[in-house]
C-alpha cells in the first residue's frame, strides 16, 4: 500500500519512519528504537521479521530492512547492552 504525501510527512514527524533522503540502515532508524523497547521485558524472540514488525506495531519498515538492521546492530543494541540472548 502506497502512503500519501501527507501520511508520509506525519509518519516522518512522529519518528515512525526515516525522513525522505536519509540513509535507511542507520542506528537512528525508528524500528531499532521500537525493538529495543519491546525487548526490554524479554530475553529472546523467536519469529520472522514480519512477526516482529507486527509485535512492535511497525507498519512502515519492510521485512528485508528489519533483517538488515538486526544483522548490523543486534550485538551492539540487544546482546551487549541489554543482555538479551541470541536465538537462531
Amino acid at each position: 500500500m502506497q502512503m500519501t504525501k501527507g501520511e508520509r510527512l506525519v509518519a516522518e514527524m512522529l519518528g515512525d519512519i526515516p525522513q525522505t533522503g536519509m540513509p535507511v540502515l542507520t542506528e537512528e532508524h525508528p524500528f531499532l528504537r521500537k525493538v529495543i523497547a519491546f525487548m526490554k521485558t524479554r530475553k529472546e524472540w523467536i519469529g520472522t521479521a514480519t512477526d516482529l514488525l507486527n509485535a512492535v506495531g511497525d507498519n512502515y519498515t519492510p521485512p528485508n530492512t528489519v533483517t538488515k538492521l538486526l544483522r548490523k546492530y543486534d550485538y551492539q543494541y540487544l546482546y551487549k547492552e541489554k543482555g538479551i540472548g541470541k536465538c537462531r
